[in-house]
């Protein structure tokens, strides 16, 4: 055999060689493509999973943080009316007839367990129907003994019954006040019949 066969057939056969270590590299990288792109794949998967999982969670908590905000404004809305109701009476309590009204205080005096005492009103009522309420709860309570103080307090209506050192306040506020803790779910009801 001579030298150039020799030669021809050494690089046919580191020929074939090499393109079989190419091809089983190809081979290889192709496997580790396929494997990475899979690992890729699954990953993102999971990624994306996670992601929507936590919009969700997000979404979920933003939700019921706006519904709880949307309660209290409503709440807040309908204490507003139930609150205007109120100062709605009381302004109309104070804009009774006069005599009505004269009849109204002296029932809240003749309520207030005592038969006498002194009548502090505000300096407006003092003047104008003060004597008159003094003298309707003295004529209604048998040995009524109820005087007109002189002294005056800032009430937006109504007086201080002051018996000695005790003092009942049958102010129109004092009286709406309490009227507003007993009746506020009663005014709800009616004002907000659809809810339970």
């Amino acid at each position: 055999m001579s030298i150039e066969k020799i030669t021809s057939a050494i690089i046919d056969e580191a020929q074939t060689e090499s393109e079989q270590i190419l091809n089983a590299a190809k081979q290889r990288n192709r496997t580790v493509i396929d494997e990475l792109e899979e690992r890729i794949r699954i990953e993102t998967d999971v990624a994306v999973k996670a992601a929507e999982e936590e919009k969700e969670k997000i979404i979920s908590r933003r939700k019921s943080v706006a519904d709880i905000d949307s309660k209290k404004i409503i709440l807040s809305k309908k204490q507003e009316l139930i609150t205007e109701c109120f100062d709605k009476a009381l302004d109309f309590i104070l804009s009774m007839e006069e005599s009505k009204y004269v009849e109204l205080l002296a029932n809240m005096g003749r309520n207030a367990g005592v038969c006498g005492g002194s009548l502090i009103f505000n300096e407006k009522e003092r003047d104008s129907i003060g004597q008159k309420v003094v003298d309707a709860l003295n004529a209604s309570l048998p040995g009524g003994n109820f005087v007109l103080s002189q002294e005056t307090r800032n009430l937006k209506g109504g007086y201080m019954l002051q018996n000695g050192q005790i003092y009942i306040n049958n102010s129109i506020e004092a009286v709406m006040d309490e009227k507003c803790r007993e009746l506020t779910g009663e005014v709800a009801k009616i004002l907000f019949p659809s809810e339970k």
